[in-house]
Parts: C-alpha cells; structure tokens; sequence
C-alpha cells in the first residue's frame, strides 16, 4: 500500500554461500547499479573467486572466451536501447505518441467539433465539445456552455468576403480554448478542434 521498494538482491552472506555451493570458475554479477556490482565482486573475491574471473560489464558491452576457456570483457557493444512494445507493434512507438499519451494521462483532453461555411469561414451552429479524462461535467454544468460560446466567439467572422481557413482556425481555437479552460480549472486539457467546412 506504500511506495516502498522491497529489494530483491541477496545479502553478502547468501552470496557467499551460493559461490561455495555453485564453485563457478567466472563470475558475472548483474542487476543493479555499477556499485552493487562491484560490491558483489568484492563479496566474491573475499570468498575465494579469483578476481581475474569476476567480469563486470555495461550493458552491451561483449565478452568473449578463448578455447581455453579464458574470458575478457571487449571494448566492444551492443545495442541496449528500450525496446517499447505497443500491442502488437514491437519498438515502433515514436517519441511523438509517448509524449501525447503523456499528457492526455495528466489533464485529459477536448475534442471541439465546429461547422462552418466553406465560402465565408462562418460559424454555422454552435460548436460541440467532448471531455476525457478532463473533468466531471456534472459538477462543472457551466464550463461546457461556457466554453462553448468561447469557441463560437473565436470563430466569429463578420467579413462575407472572407473564406474558411481551416488550420488557423484550429490553431486559434487550440490556443485561446486551452487557456480558457486553464483559467477555470487550472487544468491545460489536450484540445483536438475538428473544423467541419460545408
């Protein structure tokens, strides 16, 4: 129930004891931290490993074995980066879609579905909006009029002679919608304008 981290890692003693009973002729401590390697390596060392067959190495970093069966660590790596599986796509989750999921996780997101002319750029019914993961729009009964009318308001074009530009007006509605909503609630929701020309 409480954030503490049990470790796993044995005590010196225990693995001193499994070096006698196992009897390996190298050693490869892994898992954990450069120290708790090396702290492993001493622990083994004191048990009676020799220390020329205690390897500790990076991650990715090569050994390699003769056919004596003597072992070096190389200057030699691997590959070692994250490998992110997605469903069932391995390693082709960019760092764009981490960074979305990301902040959808923290205030959610506003999805703001707007009709306008295709000739004029006017607004031609009032604009819906969807929340997720936003806020409760039961107890918030009044920001989603509100916000509502904001993007109606953003969008308002009084110039006949003006057509519909679709990407300033969802840069525009993005903008002043996000901080519209960050006024009321302290919270920057992630806001999809989708702008419908008819």
């Amino acid at each position: 129930m409480m954030d503490v981290h049990a470790g796993g890692h044995a005590k010196q003693e225990d693995l001193k004891l499994m070096h006698q009973m196992v009897n390996p002729k190298y050693l490869i401590p892994i898992e954990g931290n450069h120290s708790f390697l090396h702290m492993h390596a001493k622990a083994a060392a004191e048990g009676g490993i020799d220390p020329k067959n205690i390897l500790i190495a990076d991650n990715g970093q090569i050994m390699e074995f003769d056919k004596n069966g003597q072992g070096i660590l190389t200057n030699k790596k691997v590959p070692t980066e994250y490998v992110f599986v997605d469903g069932l796509g391995v390693g082709d989750t960019n760092h764009v879609v981490l960074r979305d999921r990301l902040e959808l996780s923290k205030d959610g997101m506003a999805i703001v579905l707007a009709v306008v002319s295709a000739q004029t750029g006017k607004l031609l019914k009032m604009p819906e909006i969807m929340t997720r993961g936003f806020v409760f729009t039961k107890e918030h009964d009044e920001l989603m009029p509100m916000a509502k009318r904001k993007v109606a308001n953003v969008l308002k074009d009084d110039d006949p002679r003006s057509s519909a530009n679709g990407q300033y007006m969802k840069d525009k509605v993005r903008e002043e919608l996000g901080q519209f909503l960050f006024a009321k609630t302290g919270r920057r929701p992630m806001v999809l304008p989708m702008i419908i020309e008819v």
